[in-house]
């Protein structure tokens, strides 16, 4: 497991690379949410979302050799885009394994950061398998979306942040994916304030770590339905798992309606255009599932901002 220190030690590495973004305080958001909302939108980085941070990181702790052998990454987005406008920032090349079904906007953020694109399936098994021909025939870097201990380190800069900005705060709400961010965020967050809640969000149609506490150990899903294009993993990481397990307060599962009231919300009250798996936080509050009280101070995290131009418009037709 990573610890706070290799937390403090990626935000010392890759503070000049990354945006600090700020903690919004959304009043307007009080009532619909019960609780008093604050908003750490990663959709201000560079390429509109936290995986730049751990790329980066990632990219930062390699050799000259390593780094010139070039990055590679299995993703379906964010993570992609990240790597690449990390090799890109470091003078090296990337080649980004996407799915086949990929966010448009996502696909062009890669390229418009040079990177090489390969799509290759739906499954993200399937993606991580053509990475590592990538890594054994050519002898590339993989930059893993979230079984790296560095990417988790490096994503986990969000959590002190956090704590920097609003030291009394009660919870943090964090979506889940391939959990190497809820990993990174409830390391700084425990590590420094053990009295805070951490509370991870997780698609109703792939609930891999909510099945995973159930089942007391990682599980598969058989099958992954959700509209949160960032959170299609099939599997729970071992290695995150067991952070989970230690760090995270609650687990709780939010169906694609709410996401969509979610990202809604956030666009009309907020100002603020969220992709869908950053949004789900947003939409467990607004299904009452997420555990907290109007007293409390929450962060929500809303981890990017890349959202399909097309599906931004049907959602906001909906209000």
């Amino acid at each position: 497991m990573i610890s706070l220190q290799d937390v403090q030690a990626a935000q010392r590495r890759i503070s000049p690379y990354i945006v600090r973004t700020p903690l919004l305080r959304i009043p307007a958001l009080d009532g619909p949410l019960g609780c008093q909302v604050y908003l750490k939108f990663e959709g201000f980085q560079i390429m509109g979302a936290f995986k730049i941070r751990g790329a980066m990181n990632k990219a930062l702790s390699l050799t000259p050799e390593e780094l010139s052998k070039g990055l590679v990454c299995a993703s379906s987005g964010n993570h992609a885009q990240g790597v690449a406008c990390a090799a890109q920032r470091l003078g090296t090349r990337s080649v980004i394994v996407m799915p086949t079904n990929a966010n448009p906007v996502k696909l062009a953020g890669v390229k418009s950061f040079g990177g090489q694109v390969e799509l290759v399936g739906t499954l993200s098994s399937q993606r991580e398998a053509r990475a590592q021909e990538l890594v054994e025939q050519e002898g590339m870097v993989n930059v893993h979306p979230y079984a790296d201990p560095y990417v988790a380190a490096g994503q986990g800069t969000m959590g002190l942040e956090i704590l920097e900005d609003l030291p009394d705060v009660a919870a943090v709400a964090v979506p889940i994916g391939g959990g190497g961010m809820i990993s990174g965020i409830s390391t700084a967050v425990k590590g420094l304030a053990p009295q805070v809640k951490t509370i991870g969000v997780e698609p109703a149609g792939a609930p891999r770590y909510s099945k995973s506490r159930a089942a007391g150990r990682p599980i598969e899903l058989d099958h992954v339905d959700t509209m949160a294009d960032g959170t299609r993993t099939d599997h729970a990481n071992p290695d995150n798992f067991e952070m989970i397990q230690a760090r995270v307060d609650e687990l709780c599962t939010v169906e694609d309606p709410y996401i969509r009231k979610a990202m809604a919300l956030l666009m009309s009250k907020a100002k603020l255009t969220v992709e869908p798996s950053g949004a789900m936080p947003v939409a467990a509050a607004l299904a009452g599932v997420l555990p907290v009280k109007p007293e409390d101070k929450v962060v929500f995290v809303l981890s990017g901002g890349n959202v399909d131009p097309a599906l931004a418009a049907e959602i906001l037709a909906e209000v």
